[in-house]
């Protein structure tokens, strides 16, 4: 592939720009311009992949909600059902229970006979 010769003028500022983003690379100031025009390209492509990211991201996130309110309401229903046993005890030591639970003890005394 032949090359052919192009000026272009810039100011000093990105000249030492350019010169101190091409040494760091160990090329010249040619060479890495030449790169910059040649991956000019990927940016595209790398902008795409940012916003499918950020998609995703969004997805787990809203996700991650969801679950998170899931969990509370387990821990709500587990505290409840860790009081259950008291509150049937309580129900079960008044003197005149509800019918749930007077059903309760004739079910139990009837499987144990």
């Amino acid at each position: 592939m032949g090359r052919t010769q192009t000026t272009i003028r810039l100011n000093d500022e990105l000249i030492e720009q350019l010169d101190t983003e091409a040494e760091e690379r160990d090329v010249s100031r040619s060479e890495y311009v030449r790169e910059i025009l040649h991956d000019r390209h990927e940016t595209d492509v790398l902008e795409a992949e940012v916003d499918r990211l950020r998609e995703r991201l969004e997805a787990r996130e809203e996700r991650i909600g969801e679950l998170e309110g899931q969990l509370a309401q387990r821990s709500n229903l587990e505290e409840k059902i860790e009081d259950l046993p008291d509150k049937v005890r309580d129900i079960e030591d008044e003197p005149n229970p509800p019918f749930f639970i007077n059903w309760l003890r004739w079910w139990r005394n009837r499987a144990n006979n």
